[in-house]
């Protein structure tokens, strides 16, 4: 982007949506943004005046298929409700674990570790979390069915703190 606030360039290392861009363009052109809108303006860490930011990002898809993620800098991690269409409604009750990436070791996100021995317990952090955002979207915390048992898959295992980042 170039404009006012944007001249320079630069990078952001913070986990940033789409949903945030209403809100920051309107904070750019100094409108006041409504307290209904979804979504962060980035302005404050364009500006450099603030660092707090969050370290994840929950993700919705409800078009062709029901779906639920929650992205961290180092994971990502999908359940889905394959029996339910998306166009016909827009949450289930009952969602499959179906992907994780460790986007540090794997950014192009071309090895599934859901299922994992070596990677259950950062599964269930994420899940953890996801469930924590889906509630606090005003969903209803829904039944997960655990992915089916992959094996090791010549894994290191992931450390407790690993799982948190």
């Amino acid at each position: 982007m170039y404009g006012p606030g944007f001249q320079g360039g630069g990078r952001l290392t913070e986990l940033v949506s789409l949903i945030d861009l209403p809100p920051t363009l309107l904070d750019a052109a100094g409108i006041e943004v409504p307290a209904h809108m979804q979504g962060r303006s980035i302005m404050p860490l364009v500006r450099r005046t603030s660092t707090e930011w969050q370290d994840d990002m929950f993700v919705q898809t409800s078009e062709a298929q029901i779906g639920r993620a929650i992205r961290t800098k180092r994971w990502k991690y999908n359940m889905t409700a394959p029996k339910e269409l998306g166009v016909r409604q827009a949450g289930s009750e009952v969602y499959v674990e179906d992907h994780l990436y460790d986007l540090q070791a794997d950014p192009y996100e071309l090895v599934n570790l859901i299922g994992r021995e070596s990677h259950r317990e950062v599964a269930g952090v994420l899940r953890e979390r996801l469930i924590r955002r889906m509630e606090q979207a005003g969903e209803a915390a829904p039944k997960v069915e655990l992915a089916a048992d992959a094996g090791r898959g010549g894994q290191h295992r992931v450390t407790p703190e690993e799982a948190r980042m």
